[in-house]
């Protein structure tokens, strides 16, 4: 088994570091999409009678989170030739360096050591195992969205997504545009209402 989970391991690292040392298409999916799910499965998870500690527990990921985010951010690289994409919104790609990969790390280090302390015995296997799941989550929406992670795992997700995403947006606030509404809808109607009043206008002029 041990085997099988190298041999994914390596699979997934290619796609990964091509995400992390290469400029990609800043997507809806990744400042939006996927953050307000985080959320709400943050939200969900948490249970309504937790101890003072893990209460406790709750705040200290959150800033330790938004923390990682900020730090995550610094070395992300951002290109703005001034493109635009079929719907009007500006294409800005980013490549998100050394200090996101070394963040990724430390939260997924922060995410073992949770799970060890919450009484869960951990091996070279299970490490393995949680560093494939981790992998997955990254390249795949889809496992993402549909793989259970405990609650600590969804505040420390919210807290680093939050941090991260503020930064690049200070960074380039036209990065909030590029993931907006479709500018393009917005131009056509624009357009047909101008044409009607340009053909009322003529009907009375004759």
């Amino acid at each position: 088994e041990i085997m099988w989970l190298l041999i994914l391991l390596i699979l997934l690292l290619r796609p990964f570091l091509k995400g992390t040392f290469e400029y990609e298409k800043i997507t809806r999916k990744e400042m939006v999409i996927l953050p307000v799910y985080s959320l709400i499965m943050m939200l969900v998870s948490i249970e309504k009678d937790m101890s003072w500690q893990n209460i406790l527990l709750t705040f200290l990921l959150l800033f330790l989170g938004i923390f990682i985010g900020w730090l995550q951010a610094r070395g992300v690289s951002i290109k703005d030739n001034g493109e635009t994409d079929q719907y009007g919104r500006p294409v800005i790609k980013i490549k998100r360096n050394w200090p996101y990969l070394i963040g990724w790390i430390v939260i997924f280090a922060i995410n073992i050591s949770l799970q060890i302390y919450f009484g869960k015995q951990m091996n070279t296997e299970s490490i393995s195992s949680d560093l494939v799941i981790d992998l997955l989550k990254d390249v795949s929406t889809g496992f993402f969205m549909f793989w259970h992670s405990e609650w600590f795992v969804w505040v420390l997700t919210v807290a680093s997504t939050l941090g991260y995403r503020m930064s690049i947006l200070r960074k380039n606030p036209r990065i909030k545009q590029a993931v907006g509404v479709k500018e393009k809808h917005k131009q056509i109607s624009t357009r047909k209402q101008l044409k009607r009043m340009g053909k009322a206008t003529t009907e009375k002029d004759k």
